[in-house]
């Protein structure tokens, strides 16, 4: 089955981080600079494997986070992103660059605003690695217990794919994130992410994906995290 451009967008923007706008990614200014470092490894259930390592900075409002992981091949992907936030206005901004291992990039960029008590809008662009652009409008709605996403994803093509996510906590630092992706043919996938963190900073996630057939994909990761303020 050939997979259509939305489709394609749609996991773009997953991978990242356009569908899971939170009240987290929204925060307001702070006084001091706060970086969190995360380092560790992760396999696949189709048996490829590597590591990775992650530091987020957030100052004045600004977020700012660098990935980086190689592959069994000893191939590196990286993952940037930035966003600002002006309290007082209610609006921010968002942008970031992906490259996988093989060398294809994908970018985004985009705009956020709070248009409601606990709910934030973003709208903005997706560039696949062929070169096409498709955009999103996302509506997040913060609960009790974490948030959910409501996302409208138009390719090039004009056709849309939605996405619905629920992010779950607790106060033992577990969280779970479920997503439903429906392309324009009707056919869904489903992401199920599970991760917890210790108090020592060490913690797991494991991330399992439902495609149209039926069929499943696992991937786990063990890390450990470390936290810092200036």
């Amino acid at each position: 089955m050939k997979t259509s451009s939305s489709s394609k967008i749609a996991s773009i923007a997953l991978l990242t981080g356009a569908l899971f706008l939170s009240a987290n990614s929204v925060f307001a200014a702070a006084n001091k600079q706060h970086t969190r470092t995360r380092a560790g490894t992760y396999q696949n259930s189709n048996g490829n494997s590597g590591t990775f390592s992650e530091t987020t900075t957030r100052s004045a409002g600004q977020k700012q986070t660098d990935a980086t992981w190689t592959n069994q091949d000893g191939k590196t992907g990286t993952h940037d992103s930035t966003r600002t936030w002006d309290k007082s206005t209610g609006t921010g901004t968002v942008s970031s660059s992906t490259t996988l291992p093989d060398g294809k990039t994908s970018s985004r960029t985009g705009t956020i605003a709070k248009t409601g008590d606990n709910t934030y809008e973003s709208k903005g662009t997706v560039t696949g690695p062929n070169g096409k652009t498709g955009t999103y409008d996302a509506v997040t709605t913060k609960t009790a217990t974490g948030r959910t996403t409501q996302d409208t994803i138009t390719g090039p093509n004009g056709k849309q794919t939605t996405v619905n996510s629920t992010v779950t906590k607790d106060g033992k630092g577990e969280v779970e994130r479920a997503t439903t992706i429906t392309g324009p043919n009707g056919k869904t996938e489903q992401k199920t992410i599970d991760a917890k963190i210790n108090p020592d900073g060490s913690g797991t996630r494991t991330v399992e994906i439902t495609k149209p057939d039926g069929t499943t994909a696992t991937r786990t990761e063990a890390f450990t995290t470390n936290s810092a303020s200036n």
